[in-house]
Parts: structure tokens; C-alpha cells; sequence
């Protein structure tokens, strides 16, 4: 018993014991954010506006001088001369293929230089919602992937006219540039249509689900545009795979999952292209060369996307995180 314990005398107050701190509260845990979301940290409009301006310009001015490069080393190199080139009867060349990729690769640090100086977020925010490109997890769903498209490729390529395969020095400079390049080619395009256009929009809208709608169609429809298709099922094509990455970069948490899945489609379709001479016809895309069967290319992106999504929760894939730092919110 003790003194707090004990019955008042008569006459006298009871004495009251000692107040007992309460127990500090909780901090609420921070709001998370999907990757399509996460340049909301720093959400002023001009920021995105500015960013997809300057990356445009940016790969317009590449373009024009990588290509032209390429164009003078095939001048030089006697692919074709000066009259063919006035007249516009040129193939596809190593050095113009390899111009092509390079000035789409360059995308890739273009894009997080914007980010960085525009927004405040420092590069390796634009590969995933942890900061950096998750190389185990790209391993685990290249496992799938990979095979899963070959046989998807294969398939195709029985449907489709098969020329003989000469292995001549021009042949095997392209599959060389196919091969080392066209991944890099691949990254360039989604770091720059998903990682910087997507989350640029998606920065000026508060609510998830409109900034990711609106994200996805404007980022589909410049990825689209971006391929100069004049047939209407290839600008549909390009727009249901722009979105489908869209997509698998948001059920993912990064980049990874869409360079994964852009890189696979286009070195295996351009490497067998390469081998029988037919690089042209990837690049053939006037009106009239496409049909209804681009809705089977169309449904495999959407798998595929789908696919990762379910294929990250499966694997505890982190797909939303706090907004990243930066140190552009006083700006």
C-alpha cells in the first residue's frame, strides 16, 4: 500500500498521484506514390511543359546530326551517290542504322539531366521508385519474356516471306549494330517517353488516376507520332504499345519491365530482318503495308504488360514508394 493508497483523514483532500506523460503518437506513415506519379514532388506546370519541349528539340537536333554523319560515311563509303540520295532511291545502311539508334539512345541521359535540372530529382529516380535500376528483378522477368517472344517471333516469321540469308560484310555490320545497339535504341525511347513525357503530365494533375490516363495518351500519341506511320493499323500499333508499357511501368514501379520488353521485340525482330537483307521493310510505313493482323502484335503488348504487372507482385517487386527528394520545390 502506499501513500496515494490510504483513506483521506476527515477533513482533508484526497491527494491526487502524479500525472503519467501520455505515450507520444504515432507518426502517420508517409503517402506513397506510384512511378507514373512520382514527378508530382515538384508539380509546377511549366516544369513538364519545358521537359517534353526541350527533349523533343534535343532528339530533333541529334537526329539531324548523327544522321547526317551517316549519310556522309555512306557517301564516302560509296553506298549510294549524291543523285540516288537527291532522287531518294537509298537503302538502309549500317552507318545510317547505327546513326538512328545513337540518336535515340541519347534519349536515355537527356531524359535524366531534364529531370534533374527541371524538376530537382537526380537521375536514378527516373529508373524505378527505389532510385535505381533493378537488374535482379529485369533478370527474373527476362526469363519469361525473352523465350516467351521468341516463340511469338518465330511464329510470325512463318507467315511471313523468307529470303535467303547471304553473310556478306554488310549483312554482319548490321546484325553487329542490331545487337549492340538496338538495346540501347530501346532504352533511349522509354526512358524519354515514359520515364520523362509520362511523369512530366502526370506532374500536373493531383488525382492518380487522371494524371496516369493522361500521362499514358500523351505519351502514347508523341511515341506514335515519333514513328512517322502513315498506315492507320502501325499508328495503332505504336499507340496500344506505347500505352501497354505506360502501363507495366506503373504495375511494375520502373522502367524496367518496358526497356525489357521494347529491347526483346526489336532485336528479335531486327536481327532476323537483318540476316535475309529485309531492314528495310521494318522501316516501311506508308499507308496501306498494315492490316488487321497488327491486332495480334497489339495483344501480345498488352500481355505482356499485364504479365509483368502480376509477375512483379508475385516476386515483391516494390512498385510505390514516398516521392522522391528534390530540390526543386522553392524554385
Amino acid at each position: 500500500m502506499t501513500a496515494y493508497d490510504r483513506e483521506p483523514a476527515p477533513g482533508y483532500p484526497s491527494p491526487e498521484a502524479p500525472a503519467v506523460p501520455a505515450p507520444p503518437a504515432e507518426a502517420a506513415p508517409p503517402a506513397t506514390f506510384t512511378y507514373d506519379h512520382a514527378l508530382r514532388a515538384a508539380p509546377a506546370w511549366w516544369r513538364g511543359a519545358v521537359a517534353i519541349v526541350l527533349l523533343v528539340v534535343g532528339f530533333l537536333v541529334l537526329s539531324v546530326v548523327l544522321g547526317g554523319l551517316g549519310v556522309l560515311v555512306d557517301l564516302a563509303t560509296g553506298a549510294y551517290t549524291l543523285d540516288q540520295l537527291a532522287r531518294g532511291e537509298i537503302t538502309l545502311t549500317p552507318w545510317s542504322m547505327l546513326a538512328n539508334n545513337l540518336s535515340l539512345a541519347a534519349l536515355w541521359p537527356i531524359a535524366m539531366l531534364l529531370q534533374w535540372w527541371l524538376f530537382g530529382v537526380r537521375p536514378g529516380w527516373m529508373s524505378s521508385v527505389e532510385g535505381r535500376f533493378r537488374w535482379r528483378w529485369v533478370g527474373r522477368l527476362a526469363l519469361v519474356i525473352v523465350p516467351a517472344w521468341a516463340v511469338y517471333v518465330g511464329v510470325s516469321f512463318l507467315f511471313s516471306p523468307i529470303d535467303a540469308v547471304v553473310l556478306d560484310g554488310t549483312v554482319i555490320a548490321m546484325v553487329l549494330v542490331v545487337i549492340l545497339t538496338t538495346p540501347l535504341q530501346s532504352a533511349g525511347e522509354e526512358f524519354g517517353a515514359r520515364g520523362l513525357i509520362q511523369r512530366s503530365v502526370g506532374s500536373w494533375f493531383a488525382h492518380p488516376v487522371v494524371a496516369f490516363v493522361a500521362g499514358a495518351i500523351i505519351s502514347g500519341a508523341i511515341f506514335a507520332s515519333a514513328h512517322l506511320a502513315g498506315d492507320p493499323w502501325l499508328i495503332a500499333y505504336y499507340f496500344v504499345f506505347g500505352v501497354s508499357l505506360s502501363f507495366a511501368a506503373r504495375g511494375t514501379g520502373g522502367l524496367e519491365a518496358p526497356v525489357l520488353i521494347h529491347a526483346t521485340n526489336n532485336v528479335l525482330l531486327l536481327v532476323p530482318t537483318a540476316l535475309m537483307s529485309q531492314t528495310d521493310s521494318v522501316f516501311q510505313r506508308e499507308a496501306g503495308v498494315a492490316g488487321p493482323y497488327m491486332l495480334l502484335p497489339m495483344a501480345v503488348c498488352v500481355a505482356a504488360a499485364l504479365f509483368s504487372t502480376w509477375w512483379a507482385r508475385r516476386n515483391r517487386v516494390v512498385t510505390r514508394a514516398p516521392l522522391p527528394p528534390t530540390g526543386a520545390r522553392s524554385r
